[in-house]
């Protein structure tokens, strides 16, 4: 094979993550047999409910992986990684026995998911047990903030995201919110963070309603709320009071239940990562429609602003974007990092070994900032801190669609309205 000068090696890899330059030969050599494989497993959601953003996480992994086998080619490694895929389907079960089979298989890395805090909160005792290492960007509860274990995050715990739709709802003048959240692992975290963080800044908070994340009436739910909701009229204002929803994709269901009742369509809406930008929304027109008329603000971790995304993330984003058809949220393409940030601990340790993994993965996220995000990591192990964009719904030729809105600046605790 021809060789390839040291100059046009480093331009075949200007898309690339640089932390493996350093160890470049001069040359492209003949293709390096492999005598080492480094395995990852995800564990995502596929085909329930939030497959949206595992099927877009799942693919912003696999370019990651094609990505790093070829810088580790290009470095002249033997060295390749591989990533095995598992649906979970939101399933606290299925997850932990994914997580068994995959460690029977030989894997002790795994990334990017599983997607909900409940299942990772059902994974926890068996990843520390068995030493097997998650760097997930998906799962933001609070309770899993633990130091010292085998979990990891390249996102946020929903301290942050808390603190961004207090600060969104104090900007927009509310005074009084009304509460509808799930009664698990993720919904009763953000929703004591969020009511902290808002009766902090003033506000009044409701009781709400805490909804079983099985079989869920949502007539019921909302009627429950309304009734809130018009006491809170009565004495705050319509202008003043908010609703706000923690909820999956079953986002557009609340909707529609919710369309009928003069109460709940004149007060504004607030809504949570997990339903920000999904098209549970913007393929229903009646949810669409609602979602429009309360100006429905759903925040999510961003890279960038309301108004861009730094350039590297947008490359990503697009080639994401050309498999699934749809921009990726943020956490999705924080996925891509996770495969990233291991392929950087790797080149450090040159072992397959999860607890060297962990002593060195806060150090490599302290000046890992390839996207364009830092991920510096906090003593819990997870992302210390990141913007939030605040997305709504509006009607667009052809239908409906997602547009951001505002940013919240996590480092100067401000929101910014896009202009």
């Amino acid at each position: 094979m021809k060789k390839l000068p040291i100059f046009l090696i480093l331009c075949l890899v200007t898309t690339l993550p640089a932390f493996l330059l350093v160890s470049c030969k001069k040359s492209d050599p003949d293709p390096v047999p492999v005598s080492s494989e480094v395995k990852l497993g995800a564990i995502l959601d596929l085909t329930g409910i939030y497959s949206e953003e595992g099927l877009a996480g799942k693919t912003s992994m696999e370019i990651a992986i094609a990505d790093l086998n070829q810088m580790y080619l290009l470095a002249g490694s033997a060295t390749r990684f591989s990533i095995t895929f598992r649906d979970a389907g939101m399933d606290t079960v299925k997850a932990l026995s994914a997580a068994s089979e995959m460690y029977g298989q030989g894997i002790r890395l795994l990334v990017g998911g599983p997607n909900t805090s409940s299942e990772l909160k059902a994974m926890l005792p068996y990843l520390n047990a068995n030493k097997m290492l998650v760097l997930n960007c998906f799962a933001t509860s609070p309770a899993l903030a633990v130091p010292d274990d085998y979990i990891f995050r390249v996102i946020p715990d929903d301290n942050v995201q808390g603190r961004a739709t207090a600060k969104m709802m104090q900007t927009d003048g509310i005074k009084a919110l009304i509460p509808i959240w799930r009664n698990d692992a993720y919904g009763n975290g953000l929703y004591q963070s969020t009511k902290d963080q808002f009766t902090a800044l003033g506000g009044t908070v409701y009781d709400g309603v805490a909804y079983s994340t099985g079989s869920v009436s949502y007539s019921e739910v909302i009627t429950a709320a309304a009734a809130q909701v018009a006491e809170a009229i009565a004495a705050y204002g319509a202008s003043r009071v908010a609703v706000m929803l923690i909820s999956y994709q079953d986002v557009a269901d609340f909707f529609k239940a919710a369309s009928p009742i003069n109460e709940m369509s004149t007060v504004n809406w607030y809504g949570c990562d997990a339903n920000t930008k999904k098209t549970a929304v913007t393929l229903d027109a009646e949810a669409a429609a609602f979602a429009q008329e309360v100006r429905f603000l759903a925040p999510i971790m961003a890279i960038g602003t309301a108004s861009s995304r730094p350039a590297t993330a947008s490359e990503i984003a697009s080639r994401i974007m050309s498999v699934t058809g749809s921009d990726p949220d943020d956490m999705a393409l924080s996925a891509y990092d996770a495969v990233m940030i291991y392929g950087q601990c790797y080149n450090l340790v040159r072992q397959y070994d999860a607890t060297l993994f962990k002593s060195v993965l806060p150090s490599i996220c302290a000046s890992y900032n390839y996207l364009g995000i830092s991920r510096r990591m906090n003593g819990a192990g997870d992302l210390a801190t990141s913007n939030y964009v605040f997305w709504t719904v509006n009607q667009i030729p052809g239908g409906w669609g997602w547009n951001s809105y505002s940013t919240y600046f996590a480092d100067g605790d401000y929101i910014l309205i896009k202009q």
